[in-house]
């Protein structure tokens, strides 16, 4: 069935051969990325080239109790081991294995080779050799221009290089932009102009077809944006706006249908040709037509060349070694087929009879006259060159590295318009926060009650401008493979990026705070003096900055993302505890006081701090007055706060900070250390942009369950060291013969003048076909003409449109039961990467099954599909991602198993063929057309079907009935083409399928047919003759096959199992609590029951909430990604529901959350001497409730929001709102009425924190040090007891020396009780502190509530909570 659609837009397709201004511009590019105006010229080379890589053989899961052992020692070595290796590789590792072997070939300028052979023969291997960027060990010649690889990748490495099979973009970028950045970054100056930039722009946009999106973002997995076949397009026009000499592809048709692939082909040969490229290419199931515009091709067998020559010789040797072609068998698919035992056909008595491993065939070749004649021809071409390398630019980069900075600032101001809702966010979150706490905090009183406070306010705008920097961490990791890639030909230094995002921070942050000062300074009433208001605006501006270039520098060093929340909340955290707030300078502890003097946010509130206090007077009065004796003389009283002298009542603000341990000369000083800090931050982060790196590259083998059971001997076979080796299925599949005729019986799937609307588009235009039990249907047509939006439609999955016409499953209209009696799938293989193919199969059966299955029979029937799709070698093996599993057939395969243990009426496959060779998508397409045989109806989208997989299909095909419609009209293909392709390109498919009505005109010609009007015949027939649906009914009234409960076990088994393989969340979460709690346990040793000791009781239990931000950001992105996949496969699929999600969600997270906090307990409460007893048992299942609360305030966070962004700037908005309205930082008394009489009440953490203080300093007998004490002089002639005796025992302070007549000493309190009723607490208060700890658990559950409320309201009513973006 061919689809024709689209948008009807048209734009005008460029001829670079006859379009004058396109030519000119083209040339232009050529001329300007080389010197001298002239082609640069590369020939490559390579003679006994040879690439090994260790062979790791069978390797398993590294499980979390693993990761926690290596932590001790063996990570470490490890580290040492890799940055200081001995010797050579080969000494150190003997266990090696060869990728490829001895290859020898010559590709001159102007010369396209087609790089061929079978998933796993090493193709992306060599490609990566020839393109000088292979990490594996590379032995034997290989040079350009006759200049050595080495010495060529060290002065000209932007020469060459190699695009990867997967598409890596900028997702918030548009297609311009992305493709307007790399002319600019390989233009030279003094060419460069924007007018010849744009006109670039538009030409490689109608070039590649892509015109009309040039405006659209590239987008990604998850990011809305371009198809997936465009978005593969911006990609090669991305490399060839690089303009290197040596191009090398890796299947970059993969997504195109055969026509646009076709397109790219010739548009590749034209600028190979104008150019004088050098280019190689590996492309899967290519057409006549494609390798015919090829020069030379390279065949490999397992790592062995089997042939290089020109491609019109290759067919005739291989015929004459004995190979026999099969009938309509391309090239391309007869080559490869030689390299398949089970594929390849050789004439009797023959030398290919006896040619049966790729050694043998390699050994044929070089004893070949066409071998001799390569190894002259490559002699004679060394003798030729010169070396003469004028054309060839000597600098590494075409732009000096201020330019790339500049370029690459340029960039990343288009990224923030990209994700303007994320400022959006985080801007009116700066404005609420400073709104609020400024009143919160609204004309601060000078007394000494105020000082601590006033500090608490300072303490409060340093973390909070600290904190809106974290959801840039999301950005800056999810980016850095694409920046990798770019950086690879040498487009621009990685540090460039580096630093230019650590100067697009500077206005950013600068705006920042001008939003958050103005109504913040002002309404506290900071001292208004314009000298200290900007002194604390550079402050404050300074210190953001170094935070941001912390956090964003654990981007640059390590893996993932739960990583970099890992060591950047941990990081901060340290920041808050040494700050100088929680811990005066001079109270830091010998063991861990150190930390403060490379703590940024030290200097940055020390600098807060003198600033508001030099120049003020702290009045003392009331209960702050020692000793408060009626009429007294000031001169015999004194101030209970730190730093005050006998007889003074009014306490200089400079001697108060003194007293602490800040000092005022030091402001410079510090303004010097934070920038010098900030330099050292950014430094750090652009050297580890240019040594780290994490894009795989190569090597990785199919990891197996650790738990696996016996894995047989071919399961260990790994995957090309850098493509996936896709395992072929035992022997040759069935042939048509074999399977027999189809069986027809049960309900079939009809649509009848179909339409689709997207908008104000219609995408579909009155379709009309069916699919019957037994049916192999094939939906084919160009890139955009709607074939997967009739399947989503057809499926009802992910479909988003309006329908109209008529669609029917068994003649009834499509009801509830429908999605469950149907299997869609999809083109993008989503899928539990650490699940294994046995786990993800036997998930699906058990959930989708129809009930009447027992769990026997469900999980018998994963058995027989594992079989039929020839998984039974790797069902214990990880399914693994994109970039390391089981490789893109296997994978493919598993997909598709994943829906057939379901036991679907009907099967929807997109695109099951995308990515694969031939051979590959023969092996799919026989899978398939043999499950179709056997009365499974199976409908498909296909782009570039062969002439043999067409043959395959039921409509259309077989070729005999589809060539004579065509012909009927005129349109008669030429000899031996291949149907699919001439169909497309008849229709009007291919690059320039936007600029005609071909596709209206073929339309309109099949509405009129004899085959439409057979078709409406057909489909009116099986609509009235029905079907028993007995089966599809069964359980129709429930939306699901499995009850809750069975979805919610099953998840959350997986979703443990996850964490347990998946090592980074568990570890990271573990690794934060150790290490926080070892710090504070540490800082806080041993506490003794001084005043100054109750303070730091109570600070060692605040600083329970400064985990948060590490562990609630790891939260979000875990649901986040959890969420996607629900919404994009699982959900639709009616595998389980929402509800299960959000149980399984929650309930995989409590046994991680509640060893975190033992963990944390026992590291914290012990070795800080808090007592024991009952209240050591009420403080941990407080712990132990705060973890809990801590996930579901994650996951309900994350359920109210639409993406990662604007939910990290909604959490720094709640932590920062919960920290400071809770009664320690700002006490009860002094919060203005408004806040006092609401929000403190409904702060949970008023909650935890009131009942943790009141059980560590409940009923305490204070006794003082020394520096305790308070002293007064008495009046002359009276003791210190006749003075103040009345006063100390009406006020409960201790009186140490009550015979003295001079030099009193006091302690001003004498239990615990009294510190607490500073902040308004009491052990009496809300029932005490079981009371308080009832209260906070009602906010627990109210966090779980949220939880399935908000994921309801957003995910299934689809209410938006923020409607200003």
């Amino acid at each position: 069935m061919a689809s024709s659609g689209g948008d009807g837009s048209s734009e005008t397709v460029v001829d670079i051969d006859t379009s004058g201004k396109s030519l000119g511009a083209v040339k232009t590019l050529l001329e300007g990325q080389s010197s001298g105006g002239a082609p640069k010229q590369v020939a490559l080379a390579f003679s006994q080239l040879s690439v090994a890589a260790p062979d790791v053989g069978t390797v398993y899961a590294k499980t979390l109790p693993k990761a926690i052992f290596n932590t001790f020692g063996v990570d470490q070595f490890n580290l040492v081991q890799n940055l200081f290796p001995k010797g050579s590789s080969t000494s150190v590792n003997t266990n090696t294995r060869k990728i490829l072997t001895d290859f020898t070939g010559l590709v001159k300028p102007g010369e396209m080779l087609f790089v061929l052979g079978r998933p796993g023969s090493g193709c992306s291997t060599f490609l990566r050799a020839t393109a000088n960027r292979s990490t594996l060990g590379v032995t034997g010649h290989l040079s350009f221009a006759n200049i050595d690889a080495h010495e060529f990748g060290t002065r000209h490495q932007r020469e060459t290089i190699y695009l990867p099979e997967e598409d890596r973009h900028i997702a918030a970028l548009s297609v311009s932009q992305t493709i307007r950045f790399a002319l600019r970054m390989s233009l030279p100056l003094k060419l460069r102009t924007e007018q010849l930039v744009e006109e670039l722009v538009q030409v490689m946009g109608r070039i590649f077809g892509i015109g009309h999106a040039l405006d659209t973002p590239v987008g990604g997995q998850f990011f809305p944006g371009v198809s997936g076949g465009e978005r593969k397009r911006v990609s090669i026009a991305e490399v060839l706006a690089a303009g290197s000499s040596v191009q090398c592809f890796d299947n970059s048709t993969r997504g195109l249908d055969s026509s646009t692939a076709l397109d790219f082909v010739k548009a590749l040969r034209k600028l190979t040709d104008l150019g004088q490229k050098t280019t190689l290419a590996t492309l899967y199931q290519a057409g006549e037509n494609i390798y015919s515009h090829f020069d030379k091709v390279l065949l490999i067998d397992q790592g062995h060349q089997v042939f290089f020559g020109r491609t019109e010789e290759a067919k005739s040797y291989f015929e004459d070694l004995g190979f026999v072609p099969r009938p309509g068998e391309t090239t391309a698919e007869f080559l490869t087929n030689i390299t398949d035992p089970t594929q390849r056909r050789a004439k009797t008595g023959s030398e290919a009879e006896h040619i049966l491993t790729p050694q043998q065939l390699s050994a044929a070749f070089k004893q070949s006259a066409h071998f001799a004649r390569l190894t002259q021809e490559i002699n004679q071409s060394e003798r030729q060159l010169t070396a003469e390398t004028s054309s060839i630019p000597s600098s590494a980069y075409n732009l000096s590295y201020p330019h790339q900075i500049l370029e690459c600032l340029r960039r990343e101001y288009q990224l923030i318009k990209g994700q303007r809702r994320v400022y959006y966010t985080k801007l009116v979150t700066t404005i609420i926060l400073s709104l609020t706490v400024g009143s919160l905090y609204f004309d601060l009183t000078v007394t000494a009650q105020g000082a601590s406070t006033r500090g608490g306010l300072l303490f409060f705008v340093v973390i909070l401008n600290g904190w809106l920097q974290f959801p840039e961490l999301f950005d800056a990791h999810t980016n850095r493979p694409v920046l990798e890639r770019q950086a690879s030909p040498n487009l621009y230094r990685p540090s460039a990026v580096a630093v230019a995002r650590a100067l697009i921070d500077l206005p950013l942050i600068a705006f920042q705070h001008v939003v958050c000062i103005m109504p913040f300074y002002f309404l506290t009433k900071l001292q208004v003096d314009a000298g200290k208001f900007f002194f604390f605006y550079l402050t404050l501006f300074i210190s953001t900055v170094n935070f941001s270039n912390l956090l964003r520098g654990f981007a640059y060093y390590v893996a993932s993302l739960d990583d970099c929340f890992r060591y950047g909340g941990t990081a901060s955290t340290v920041c808050m505890l040494f700050a100088g707030f929680l811990i005066p300078p001079i109270s830091m502890p010998d063991i861990f006081g150190w930390l403060h003097y490379v703590d940024p946010v030290f200097y940055a509130f020390e600098n807060l701090l003198v600033n508001e206090f030099v120049g003020l007077s702290i009045v003392c009065d009331g209960v702050n007055v020692i000793p408060d004796v009626p009429n007294a003389d000031p001169r015999y009283q004194t101030c209970s706060i730190p730093g005050a002298q006998p007889g003074q009542v009014n306490v200089p603000g400079s001697q108060y900070a003194e007293a602490l341990g800040f000092d005022f000369d030091h402001r410079w000083r510090n303004i010097g250390i934070m920038i010098a800090i900030a330099i050292a931050y950014v430094l750090a982060g652009a050297l580890g942009s240019e040594i780290m790196r994490f894009t795989p590259q190569g090597g990785t083998p199919i990891v197996y369950a650790k738990d696996s059971s016996k894995i047989q001997a071919v399961s260990r076979r790994s995957r090309d060291i850098e493509k996936e080796a896709a395992l072929a299925p035992n022997g040759d599949t069935s042939s048509d013969s074999d399977i027999g005729k189809p069986h027809h019986d049960g309900p079939a799937l009809t649509w009848k003048d179909l339409t689709v609307d997207i908008g104000d588009k219609q995408i579909l235009k009155g379709i009309s076909s069916y699919v019957r039990p037994g049916d192999f249907i094939a939906l084919c047509g160009a890139s955009g003409a709607g074939k997967t939006t009739l399947l989503t439609a057809l499926s009802q999955t992910n479909f988003a449109g309006s329908l109209g016409g008529e669609v029917k499953f068994g003649g009834k209209e499509l009801g509830r039961a429908f999605k469950k009696a149907t299997g869609f799938a999809q083109q993008q293989d989503l899928h539990d990467g650490t699940a294994t193919v046995r786990e993800a199969l036997e998930f699906s059966a058990l959930l989708r099954q129809p009930k009447h299955y027992s769990r026997q029979e469900k999980l018998a029937y994963v058995d027989q599909i594992l079989g039929l799709l020839d998984l039974v070698e790797v069902q214990h093996a990880l399914i693994g991602d994109a970039e390391s599993g089981l490789g893109v057939e296997l994978t493919k395969r598993v997909t598709i198993a994943v829906e057939l243990v379901a036991r679907p009426k009907v099967l929807f496959a997109d695109e099951p063929t995308s990515g694969l060779d031939s051979q590959g998508a023969a092996h799919i397409v026989d899978y398939l057309r043999r499950l179709s045989h056997n009365g499974q109806a199976v409908l498909v989208t296909i782009h570039q079907p062969s002439a043999s997989l067409f043959a395959k299909f039921d409509r259309f095909g077989p070729v005999e009935k589809v060539l004579p419609y065509f012909e009927r009209y005129s349109a008669v293909p030429p000899p031996g083409t291949n149907p699919a392709e001439f169909v497309l390109e008849t229709v009007g498919a291919g690059i320039n399928a936007r600029n005609d009505d071909k596709g209206t005109d073929w339309a309109t010609r099949w509405n009129e047919s004899p085959e439409a009007e057979n078709v409406a015949a057909e489909i009116e027939y099986i609509q009235k003759q029905g079907s028993s649906l007995e089966d599809l009914e069964d359980g129709s009234l429930e939306d699901y096959n499995s009850s809750i409960f069975t979805q919610t076990w099953l998840l959350t088994v997986r979703i443990m199992k996850n964490q347990w393989r998946n090592v980074p969340y568990m570890y990271s979460k573990i690794w934060v609590h150790v290490v926080s709690g070892t710090i504070v346990g540490l800082t806080f040793f041993q506490m003794g029951t001084g005043p100054q000791d109750l303070q730091n009781r109570s600070f060692s239990v605040f600083f329970i909430i400064f985990l948060v931000n590490a562990i609630v950001n790891t939260i979000l992105l875990r649901f986040f990604f959890a969420r996607l996949y629900w919404e994009y496969r699982e959900g639709p699929s009616m595998i389980y529901s929402w509800v299960a999600l959000c149980n399984a969600s929650i309930i995989a997270e409590m046994p991680g959350a509640l060893v975190c906090g033992a963990v944390y307990y026992l590291l914290w409460y012990f070795p800080s001497g808090l007592p024991l007893g009952g209240t050591a048992g009420y403080v941990f299942l407080a712990v132990l409730t705060y973890e809990v609360f801590q996930v579901l305030l994650g996951l309900f966070m994350m359920a109210m929001s639409p993406d990662l962004g604007v939910a990290g700037n909604l959490l720094v908005f709640i932590i920062c709102t919960m920290n400071w309205y809770n009664g320690f930082i700002v006490p009860y008394d002094q919060m203005q009425v408004f806040w006092r009489y609401w929000l403190y009440y409904l702060n949970p953490f008023t909650y935890l924190l009131g009942g943790l203080v009141i059980a560590v300093v409940e009923s305490v007998v204070v006794v003082c040090a020394d520096s305790d004490l308070q002293t007064f002089s008495p009046p002359p002639g009276q003791t210190c007891g006749a003075y103040a005796g009345s006063w100390a025992s009406s006020a409960s302070a201790q009186l140490m020396n009550p015979s003295a007549i001079e030099s009193c000493s006091v302690c001003i309190w004498t239990t615990g009780d009294q510190y607490l009723e500073g902040f308004d607490l009491n052990p009496q208060k809300w029932g005490g502190i079981w009371g308080f700890w009832g209260i906070f658990l009602a906010f627990t559950v109210s966090n779980l509530i949220l939880v399935y409320f908000l994921t309801w309201a957003t995910k299934i009513k689809r209410w938006k909570m923020f409607y200003f973006f």
